[in-house]
């Protein structure tokens, strides 16, 4: 990523406690010397995202200057538009990315990543979260304008999930996308917190085997399942913090 346009590499970075920082190349590409990391700021202020920052540079709104996006612990992603100049960002104050008409959440630690995924010439977005899955939003609008109607997990061809495998569901899964082996098609790499890199490759086509429909369906209804369990969790304790403010 060259943030300030001088030919050069240069480093990008979210920390713990939620900012964003970006590490200036004073070298060459093949010896880079990495200038003490500078905080980016988004009017006037320190970037804060939260928690757990995961940023990415995109030309996002395609006026041909780099923005930001970021996930954060909270699992939303918020975008940063470049209100500056591509060699010179300002960004202006986030909003955070809708899917369906609402604000995305995909889960905590929400680790967007930005590709062409079905190679239409739009933005579409991969993310990770924390138990390792792969979220996958399709850009139903324009280039220019992304829209999203929905973010769903990725599914093998067996009909599971993708899912970075972790005993303790915390494998804070990030993701590379990249045509691994030439074929033409996007092959997908995962790393995890246990510091191994898992290939993905892209499968030729669809597999509609019984067995295959049946784990596809179970894995989906499991998942439905799953959120709306979590759903009614967080109207149960809305209410219980409610009733415990009351009789304060």
């Amino acid at each position: 990523m060259d943030w300030n346009n001088d030919g050069r590499h240069d480093l990008l970075i979210g920390d713990g406690v939620g900012r964003l920082l970006v590490f200036l190349n004073t070298n060459t590409n093949s010896h880079p010397i990495l200038f003490s990391g500078k905080y980016i700021r988004a009017d006037g202020a320190d970037i804060d995202v939260g928690e757990r920052a995961t940023p990415v540079v995109a030309d996002w709104n395609g006026d041909g200057k780099k923005d930001l996006l970021s996930g954060s612990m909270d699992g939303s992603i918020r975008v940063f538009l470049n209100k500056g100049t591509d060699s010179e960002p300002v960004m202006e104050s986030p909003y955070i990315l809708k899917a369906g008409g609402r604000n995305l959440n995909i889960g905590s630690r929400s680790a967007p990543r930005v590709y062409d995924w079905n190679r239409d010439r739009l933005k579409d977005i991969v993310a990770g979260e924390m138990e390792g899955h792969v979220y996958l939003m399709i850009n139903t609008g324009t280039d220019n304008k992304p829209v999203f109607e929905k973010a769903g997990k990725l599914f093998l061809r067996d009909g599971n999930v993708v899912r970075y495998p972790d005993q303790d569901n915390e494998a804070r899964s990030r993701l590379f996308v990249t045509d691994w082996n030439n074929d033409g098609l996007n092959d997908l790499l995962s790393g995890g917190r246990d510091g191994r890199v898992i290939l993905y490759l892209s499968a030729p086509g669809p597999a509609y085997s019984p067995l295959v429909i049946a784990d596809r369906t179970w894995n989906q209804l499991k998942e439905t399942y799953l959120k709306i369990k979590s759903y009614l969790r967080q109207i149960a304790g809305n209410y219980y913090n409610k009733f415990l403010k009351s009789i304060r």
